[in-house]
């Protein structure tokens, strides 16, 4: 169910039923978009590759982050889509 409601300042609000699956895969998504946002647009470039351990590599969000994350990656899907 996705239900889209148009805001007076030109937004739109946009509900829908998401599985955990789905959620995490917003939430790396809008990882990814950041990352790719910062070599773009603050010209931010990695040279050199690092190594991590697994758990360098896990770690846990606060809602803030995660939501903040989520909206980001919704967004990226939305931009994708237009193209």
């Amino acid at each position: 169910m996705i239900e889209i409601t148009d805001m007076p300042d030109g937004s739109a609000k946009v509900v829908m039923d998401v599985t955990p699956t789905d959620q995490s895969q917003f939430i790396k998504q809008g990882l990814t978009y950041l990352i790719e946002e910062m070599r773009i647009n603050d010209e931010v470039k990695v040279l050199d590759p690092n190594e991590f351990d697994k758990e360098t590599k896990t770690f846990e969000l606060e809602d803030e982050e995660a939501n903040a994350l989520f909206h980001f990656g919704f967004i990226s899907a939305l931009k994708l889509g237009m193209k």
